[in-house]
């Protein structure tokens, strides 16, 4: 507001906060490759079509959550087909069923949010909702994408 009132141009980070999710991947997308490579590097990254992936799908989760639809036993139609040969996503062994669901989309979100909020607690607040779930016909841990029925694996995430 100060910016226009000033006939001052609003600077970019300004703008930036107030788009949506969908608009800030689609950016990242058009983006040149040296300012991809930037925001690549913030996380330990280089490729950009898996970063860009990662943040459609991000979008999608955000879209679903925000308007009360399922998302526990929800099958990417747009799997996450590959992941950086990073030691965390080797560790965890996500496979085919954990790429298409849930599960691998909360693995890249915290391997992310390890980047830029490295203090968060997120992941254990997950954990403890997937290890609360209600036992409801259809509602199985493998649903969520997990390896086992036994619950989150807590120790793959070193909690």
């Amino acid at each position: 507001m100060w910016h226009r009132r000033s006939g001052r141009p609003i600077p970019f980070w300004v703008a930036v906060e107030a788009w949506d999710f969908g608009a800030l991947s689609r950016y990242f997308e058009m983006l040149n490759g040296t300012y991809q490579n930037q925001i690549l590097a913030r996380f330990g990254l280089t490729d950009a079509r898996i970063f860009a992936r990662w943040l459609q799908e991000i979008n999608l989760l955000r879209n679903r959550c925000a308007h009360h639809t399922r998302v526990w036993n929800q099958v990417s139609l747009n799997p996450l087909s590959a992941l950086p040969t990073e030691p965390y996503f080797i560790a965890l062994n996500l496979d085919g069923n954990a790429l298409t669901r849930l599960y691998g989309l909360v693995s890249v979100v915290w391997f992310l949010l390890q980047k830029i909020a490295p203090r968060s607690n997120w992941i254990n607040a997950v954990a403890d909702l997937v290890d609360t779930k209600p036992g409801l016909p259809g509602c199985t841990f493998a649903s969520f994408g997990l390896p086992t029925e036994t619950g989150f694996p807590r120790a793959a995430f070193g909690i």
